[in-house]
């Protein structure tokens, strides 16, 4: 924000004017009372002092009031913007939950897929074992990346660019494996 804008605004333009009055209030008030009545004075003066003295007092009064207006005026726009802000807030945390959610269920499938890799793993060398457990691993597969697809599309639906480009790349990671599987039991 530039100081132009600061300066400008009603709330300091009134802070600046209150400060004005109160300065000559305090100089006009110095002159009046460092006067000796008792001695020659020009009486004409002391009047003019006076009058200026009453009119900074009026001024302070007006001011005075003036930035109460101002300060209400502002304190009720900084209560809009922190409604405005505790919604925002609001709707950060359910995007935060909504990521941690799809971020835990992404874990989960990732340890599913480690645990099939595993049992995959222990079959390759046993060709016999692999067509007899096939079909059960094919299962296993086949839900994984139905799970991941529909993980991808909430992803997606959700906007969560990073998960849906995770997501992706292990279910083509899975459909690899399932298309070697086959190959293998061949």
């Amino acid at each position: 924000m530039s100081n132009k804008v600061k300066r400008d605004s009603p709330l300091v333009k009134s802070v600046l004017a209150l400060d004005h009055y109160l300065t000559e209030l305090e100089r006009v008030g110095t002159k009046i009372n460092s006067t000796d009545i008792a001695s020659d004075f020009d009486l004409e003066y002391i009047q003019k002092l006076m009058t200026r003295f009453a009119e900074c007092g009026k001024g302070i009064s007006e001011e005075v009031t003036n930035l109460s207006t101002q300060l209400s005026e502002a304190q009720a726009r900084a209560e809009g913007v922190a409604q405005g802000v505790s919604k925002q807030a609001e709707r950060l945390k359910i995007r935060r939950d909504e990521q941690d959610q799809k971020l835990e269920e992404f874990r989960i499938l990732g340890e599913k897929v480690r645990d099939l890799n595993t049992v995959i793993s222990g079959l390759r060398d046993d060709r016999a074992k692999l067509k007899s457990n096939l079909p059960s691993v094919e299962s296993q597969l086949g839900a994984l990346i139905e799970d991941l697809q529909k993980l991808r599309t909430t992803a997606r639906d959700s906007r969560m660019r990073a998960l849906e480009k995770n997501v992706e790349s292990l279910v083509q990671s899975l459909q690899a494996a399932r298309k070697k599987l086959r190959d293998l039991s061949s």
